[in-house]
């Protein structure tokens, strides 16, 4: 297939179409004649609602390809130009894609770098991305305040309008057995719910010190039930945290204190327990996400219990060295 030009001497050679509108295909239209623009000199025409127009165009379209999902994307070559097709928030993921093939970088909500470009040929293309990481974050100013950076950056997990393909929400975040079996409620009538630790069952005053005992079938049956009342309260989220709270008294009971010695690790009754709700809600709930920590004493990998498919274990690496990559071993004595 020839090289086709996608803009001469600041004259546009092909248009931008949207065959079908939607709000998000419409953004990345804008974005893609936007950045083309600034590369090129020339003023590209976006034409939405022709979906058998003729001539040289660059072709936005949402996909319902299950496989591409909502982040997926595909940059797919043909003899008029190029085909960019993805889920509400692919299609947008596409067009960056195609402007960073094209040589534009995104370093910061004010920094970027726009090549210019006298003759700007279209690329040969044929190719599938869909993110391996469902949910993406970082928690940083800049992603937080600049919804437009964000989507730029692949970030799905802020607040994203929905014109720019809105974001993954949790039902529930981190920390939230005490949501789950409130101590309000069961403290004083149900001490058994509580975790055990040295010989009693330990009930605080302040109740974001206490875990639970997850062994405790009743904590299963009000935490399963509890779940399954938030994720129908807010349908538009697709995940939810079964998680501890923020210490370190995690049960000792004799029954809790089995199943994390069978598994090498005190997350072998989170993840025992979190693995029974997603179960047990999955047919309910297909596409969400039970999210749940390795978080201190949960860290350690469980030696039988895999998580389930639609089980997520969030790795929290609070105390890991920042300044050189995970992949290595820090060496304190190392200079940054």
């Amino acid at each position: 297939m020839p090289d086709l030009l996608i803009a001469d001497k600041r004259v546009p050679l092909m248009t931008i179409d949207v065959p079908v509108f939607s709000p998000q295909a419409d953004y990345a239209a804008k974005e893609l004649r936007h950045y083309l623009g600034m590369m090129t000199g020339a003023s590209f025409e976006i034409r939405t609602g022709q979906p058998k127009a003729r001539g040289k165009r660059i072709r936005l379209e949402l996909s319902d390809d299950p496989k591409l999902k909502v982040d997926g994307f595909r940059l797919e070559s043909c003899a008029s130009g190029l085909n960019i097709t993805g889920g509400k928030r692919g299609v947008m993921y596409g067009v960056y894609e195609f402007l960073e093939r094209l040589g534009c970088r995104f370093f910061t909500p004010h920094d970027e770098k726009v090549p210019c470009c006298e003759h700007l040929f279209l690329p040969q293309f044929k190719e599938t991305q869909v993110p391996i990481l469902e949910y993406r974050l970082h928690n940083t100013n800049d992603l937080s305040r600049y919804r437009r950076f964000a989507v730029k950056s692949r970030i799905n997990g802020t607040d994203i309008p929905e014109n720019l393909g809105g974001g993954m929400k949790y039902a529930l975040f981190v920390h939230t057995m005490n949501t789950l079996v409130p101590q309000k409620e069961y403290g004083e009538t149900h001490p058994e719910y509580f975790s055990m630790r040295d010989g009693k069952r330990y009930v605080p005053e302040n109740e974001q010190w206490g875990q639970r005992c997850l062994t405790n079938p009743d904590v299963f049956k009000i935490s399963c039930r509890k779940v399954r009342e938030i994720l129908k309260a807010h349908p538009e989220c697709r995940i939810i945290s079964i998680s501890q709270m923020d210490n370190q008294a995690n049960c000792t009971c004799p029954k809790c204190l089995k199943v994390d010695r069978e598994e090498g690790s005190s997350a072998g009754t989170m993840i025992r327990f979190v693995n029974r709700i997603a179960a047990a809600l999955k047919d309910e709930f297909p596409d969400v996400i039970f999210d749940t920590l390795a978080y201190n004493y949960t860290r350690p990998v469980t030696q039988k219990t895999k998580p389930l498919e639609n089980v997520c274990v969030r790795l929290c690496s609070i105390e890991c060295c920042f300044a050189h990559p995970m992949k290595d071993q820090c060496d304190p004595s190392r200079s940054v």
